[in-house]
């Protein structure tokens, strides 16, 4: 007995003291680019205990003194670590060669990119600021196959038009007006950004040095959690948050300088002055012709006709002079400057006892290279997460953007380049002459506009948060709530000073535009989470979502001329005496929401998502407001199967294969399914008195746009996983389409907003990465992404088959929502085909268009046809990576291919534009008799008001980037954690045969227009 006592003292002592020296361990669990990782399996080696870290990286495990802890996670290469009694231990794994287990947010949670059932595409924080841009949508150029990203304007600051498969929206005002608009507003198939779960609408406002994840989600299985939000494609960002432990300061910087690029081949003088005498002679050449009488100018009549370049070339002002002697002015060149770019952002992050947190604040600066343009922007970012108990975590993520941005004149690009080389800038006493041309007086001088006359200024303030709560109970349940608003806060301001275009030292024409608005909105989520296990091989996880948004705009504008001074700019209008304009603005809406989300997987193999949500807007008719959008999708991850195992050659293979309908209220603003009252003048006897009459038909019937997408993918790894495919096939239809509806004049109105219209987008996006080259001391990978998606109208509005739309496009069903529409060009008349050409009202050097129906006649209604679409055929992108030791360089090319339309450049600079050869041209290859083989038709007479339309294809080397990674042992020396120096050449080459400034901005006006600029950014990135 006393034996049996002493042993049960013995072991309760060992267990006590086994219990004893055990320690709560913490820590985070983050890869190579500090950023946290979920799911993360920390195991005690050779026992049952065991954890794994949740969103942010967080775990917590018990171990003794002496164990070796076992962290692992698919795509990364499995770490074991001697516990050394240590209560915090922060750990980094390093990638393996697969990268396929990236974890991707999909809305409401996140996943291993292995237990993907959707087409999702990521891009990490590393891809987004390896190239150094200044904005998200820079960064995602050329990058994610499917997401076509396209510059508006070249002016610093501007934002970019981002579509995801294409364009839903039928009259989309972008497409309406050529895409010529900068304002994201009038873009009305972009996609949904989501910022730490805050809807947001710039996203150029963030700084991508924040950035700790952007998950791209594409296809209506992965939208759908976000129902009636995600009919174009969803845009989630998640900025960085804290790590627990050290606290760590980051800074990064960059400085470069700019200057244009792909400047358009002007006339130099001499060029200028033979160009006049063609014009005249081109002219005077045409005068000879007699049609009636059978009488056409031959070749030896252009030769010898008499020109005198006197009239364009005039002796008043010295023109002729300088065209004498060879003393020109190189407009262009004259006001063309260096620009300079530069970033800073400074970080901070760390945390202790279960507090972590992140901060940072960023400054850009961003120069133009012609006048004042400019763009400011101040970042301020901050993160909290407290772990209050082991069930309870708080937490906030602020994020703070102030912008300023500085269009300067939308004449001056314009005038530097229409300028004659002829023309003087000053007198021989130095001064600025205000009407260089004498033949032409709407035109100052850009001397003026370069320093400050011309003005356009907008200002923005961006705040937006997100407060939550998280609860977990158990380790299957785990409650969250969350609060996101966001203020949006910006004001307008224009001033058109004395000396400008527009007011011609008149000062009656000064105008000021002042115009400010105040959104506000919030987001409020609640959201279950469940993960267990349902038996042996079975899990299932399910997400239940109740949400409501609401948005409230408010805002002013006024419009005044006629000031005695230009000392206020555009900051008192009051001081203007003519008020031409005032106005206010007020609208609200909401969304509320329900949403549910099943993962249900057997054996890890096979992989099933089912996903609902119910949405009502309140923009849409009573009654009408509710819609339910399900989804479906499966996944096979056919090489866990017995029978691929065991073929080397195959590292991973997932098929996927997925059904879902999204929803859409974005191509109608708040209250379009009423009628409004409007003011009018009648008359009453014989007195004029005001009114109102009923400004449109209400739509009782208003209810959702739905589109319907079907997806098929397939995810490929080889060797090794040193070469992986990605392949997407879809097709969207979508049904219900929001459209504008013409009526007819006997109605009494203009147009009626229904449900009348339908449109399909079908395309196939690739994605290829490959590890080409890979030694101790040398690796060259290749990624490689290329999509082709095909546009489709399916139905308008049941009555009609086509409607012309916007200022050369047309809406015809089979055609592209963007379809353009003219003559077909089938060459240019030549002398022997003179009285041919007379017949259908034309003349030799001029356009020949083809006679569709063979009628012997011209006319828009039998002839014309679809000549190509504003949208590319395919787009694709290339980058290469080279690395040695810790020497790195990168080069990234992106193309857009069968992109056609209107070119306003070529309105305007072409050559063979009529306008008597007041203006420079651009160098291009124009029909005379003695140049019969010529690309264009003959100058003056040769323009038809339908040869302006061209192909915008380019192919660009988008950046070359050169970085060292200084060595460890170096760093510590230096005691910091990482240092990198790098160089980048942004936009150095761009091949096309586009003659403008940008093919890419080649649908904009040259009014406001500017020069595509190439970067050469110095970069400094270091943390300790």
């Amino acid at each position: 007995m006393k034996k049996l006592k002493l042993l049960l003292i013995v072991l309760i002592i060992g267990f006590t003291g086994t219990s004893w020296s055990q320690t709560k361990v913490t820590g985070v669990v983050t890869d190579e680019q500090n950023i946290p990782i979920p799911g993360v399996n920390v195991l005690v080696k050779g026992s049952n205990i065991g954890a794994a870290t949740d969103f942010d990286g967080n775990y917590q495990i018990g171990a003794k003194n002496g164990d070796v802890l076992v962290f692992s996670f698919l795509g990364f290469q499995t770490l074991e670590v001697a516990y050394k009694g240590q209560s915090n231990l922060n750990i980094q794994l390093l990638e393996d060669a697969s990268q396929l287990e990236e974890v991707v947010v999909i809305g409401y949670g996140a996943v291993k990119r292995t237990d993907l059932t959707g087409a999702v595409a990521s891009l990490s924080a590393a891809n987004i600021t390896e190239q150094k841009k200044t904005d998200i949508g820079q960064a995602l150029q050329g990058r994610v196959a499917g997401v076509d990203v396209r510059s508006l304007s070249n002016k610093p600051g501007a934002p970019l038009s981002i579509d995801v498969r294409g364009n839903t929206v039928i009259k989309n005002n972008n497409a309406g007006r050529d895409g010529v608009s900068d304002n994201l507003s009038d873009d009305l198939s972009q996609p949904l950004f989501v910022v730490d779960g805050v809807f947001f609408e710039d996203i150029n406002m963030l700084n991508p040095a924040d950035i700790q994840q952007l998950d791209i989600l594409k296809d209506a299985s992965a939208t759908a959690i976000y129902g009636a939000r995600g009919a174009n494609g969803v845009v989630i960002i998640t900025t960085k948050n804290g790590i627990e432990g050290k606290t760590q300061f980051t800074y990064e910087a960059t400085l470069g300088v700019r200057s244009a690029a792909n400047v358009p081949d002007m006339y130099n003088g001499d060029e200028y002055v033979d160009f006049v005498d063609k014009v005249l002679r081109s002219t005077a050449w045409r005068g000879l012709a007699d049609p009636n009488n059978g009488i056409f100018p031959t070749v030896e009549d252009y030769n010898n006709v008499a020109v005198n370049i006197s009239s364009e070339i005039q002796i008043g002002n010295e023109e002729a002079n300088n065209a004498a002697t060879g003393r020109y002015t190189d407009w262009g060149e004259d006001f063309r400057h260096t620009g300079i770019q530069t970033s800073h952002t400074l970080g901070m992050s760390g945390g202790a006892n279960g507090l972590v947190y992140n901060g940072s604040i960023g400054y850009l600066k961003d120069e133009g290279v012609i006048g004042i343009e400019d763009f400011e922007r101040y970042n301020l970012n901050l993160s909290l997460t407290k772990k209050v108990s082991d069930q309870f975590s708080v937490g906030l993520k602020s994020y703070l953007a102030l912008s300023e941005r500085e269009e300067g004149s939308r004449e001056l690009f314009r005038s530097t380049l229409r300028l004659a080389p002829t023309v003087n800038s000053r007198d021989p006493e130095g001064n600025v002459i205000l009407f260089p041309d004498a033949q032409d007086g709407r035109f100052t001088n850009p001397y003026y506009d370069a320093n400050g006359a011309w003005r356009v200024n907008t200002k923005t303030l961006n705040i937006i948060a997100n407060v939550f709560l998280d609860y977990k109970p158990t380790d299957w349940f785990n409650f969250k709530t969350q609060f996101a608003p966001n203020i949006r806060n910006a004001r307008f301001g224009e001033y058109r000073g004395l000396l400008t275009k527009s007011s011609r030292n008149e000062a009656n024409r000064i105008r000021a535009y002042y115009n400010s608005s105040f959104n506000t909105s919030y987001t409020w989520d609640n959201i279950a989470n469940f993960n267990f296990d349902v038996t042996e091989g079975h899990n299932l996880k399910a997400t239940l979502i109740s949400s409501v948004y609401y948005q409230q705009r408010e805002g002013s504008n006024i419009e005044t001329r006629d000031f005695d001074t230009d000392a206020y700019l555009f900051y008192n209008t009051e001081s203007g005496t003519d008020v031409r304009n005032y106005s206010t603005q007020y609208y609200k809406e909401t969304l509320s929401s329900f949403a549910g989300r099943l993962n249900y997987s057997i054996l890890d193999k096979y992989l099933f998502t089912f996903t609902g949500r119910y949405d009502g807007s309140s923009k849409l008719a009573v009654g009408n407001e509710w819609a339910f959008f399900p989804s479906a999708a499966f996944a096979w991850k056919a090489s866990d199967e017995t029978f691929l195992q065991d073929v080397d050659w195959l590292s991973n293979l997932k098929l996927r294969l997925s059904y879902g309908e999204s929803g859409n209220d974005s191509s109608v603003s708040a209250y379009s399914s009423l009628a409004f009252l409007g003011g009018a003048d009648y008359l009453y006897g014989d007195s004029t008195t005001n009114g109102v009459v009923v400004g449109g038909l209400p739509n009782y019937d208003l209810t959702w746009e739905r589109s319907k997408e079907f997806n098929f993918g397939v995810d490929l790894a080889v060797l090794q996983n040193r070469v992986r495919l990605g392949l997407e096939i879809y097709n969207k239809k979508t049904v219900d389409g929001i459209f504008d509806r013409t009526l007819s004049n006997i109605t009494g109105y203009g147009n009626a907003i229904g449900n009348y219209a339908s449109v399909r987008n079908s395309g196939v996006e690739v994605t290829l990465n490959t590890t080409n080259i890979q030694t101790d001391n040398f690796k060259w990978t290749t990624n490689i992404n290329f999509s082709r998606n095909k546009n489709e109208i399916l139905e308008l509005d049941g009555d009609r088959d086509e409607e012309a739309f916007g200022n050369h496009g047309i809406l015809k069903i089979g055609e592209a929502v963007d379809a353009i529409y003219g003559y077909e060009k089938i060459g240019i008349w030549q002398l022997d085909e003179a009285a041919e050409a007379n017949s259908y009202q034309y003349f030799p050097g001029q356009e020949k268009y083809k006679d569709q129906n063979g009628d012997g006649s011209l006319n828009s209604a039998d002839d014309y046809v679809i000549l190509g679409q504003v949208s590319p055929d395919w787009i694709g992108g290339m980058t290469n990576t080279f690395t040695y030791k810790n020497l790195d360089l990168s080069v990234q090319v992106y193309t857009r291919q069968g992109s056609f339309g209107h070119s306003e450049f070529y309105n305007n600079f072409v050559p063979w534009q009529n306008d008597d050869a007041k203006f420079n041209k651009v160098d291009l290859d124009y029909w005379t008799p003695n140049n019969p083989d010529a690309e264009f038709p003959a100058l003056e007479y040769g323009s038809t008001g339908n040869n302006y339309y061209t192909s915008f294809d380019f192919v660009r080397i988008g950046n070359i980037g050169l970085g060292y990674q200084f060595p460890q042992p170096m760093l510590d020396k230096l005691k910091m954690s990482s240092l990198r120096l790098s160089l980048d050449i942004q936009n150095p080459f761009t091949f096309t045969d586009y003659a403008g400034p940008d093919p890419e901005t080649g649908l904009q006006n040259s009014y406001n227009g500017g020069y595509l600029m190439k970067t050469v950014l110095f970069g400094l990135k270091l943390s300790y």
